[in-house]
């Protein structure tokens, strides 16, 4: 629905990651961010640094090359293009923050891929329909 500027596939990772952090808060049963759990500054800067570090570091490597793939003009190029995304970002995302459940990373993909359809939905199509 929005057009692949670069702040709008930053939104997207943010939009992104947040829906994800929900789900896996109603997946695992752990509500401790929206209890008073957090009792002073340091425990707010610990759930900021461990919430918010990984989606930076993706946005930092993907935001860019996300952008310039939808300057590919060959479809198979496009997809090819952003399904290697979805793997890097599979294998940073099991190897940095959940080695022990790898459907995490697999949930993630699911919910980026539903997401950049949504968000991106008219210029995916317009691809499709020039190839």
């Amino acid at each position: 629905m929005i057009k692949p500027a670069f702040s709008n596939i930053l939104f997207y990772i943010f939009i992104k990651y947040l829906l994800f952090y929900i789900f896996m808060m109603f997946k695992n049963n752990d509500y401790y961010l929206i209890n008073p759990g957090i009792r002073d500054s340091t425990d707010l800067f610990y759930y900021l640094w461990s919430f918010l570090s990984f989606p930076v570091l993706i946005s930092i490597l993907f935001s860019m090359p996300i952008y310039f793939s939808f300057n590919i003009k060959r479809l198979v190029h496009f997809i090819l293009v952003n399904i290697l995304f979805l793997i890097i970002e599979y294998l940073l995302y099991t190897y940095f923050i959940s080695q022990l459940d790898l459907m995490n990373g697999i949930y993630n993909g699911i919910i980026g891929i539903i997401l950049f359809g949504v968000f991106f939905y008219k210029t995916i199509r317009s691809k499709f329909t020039e190839a």
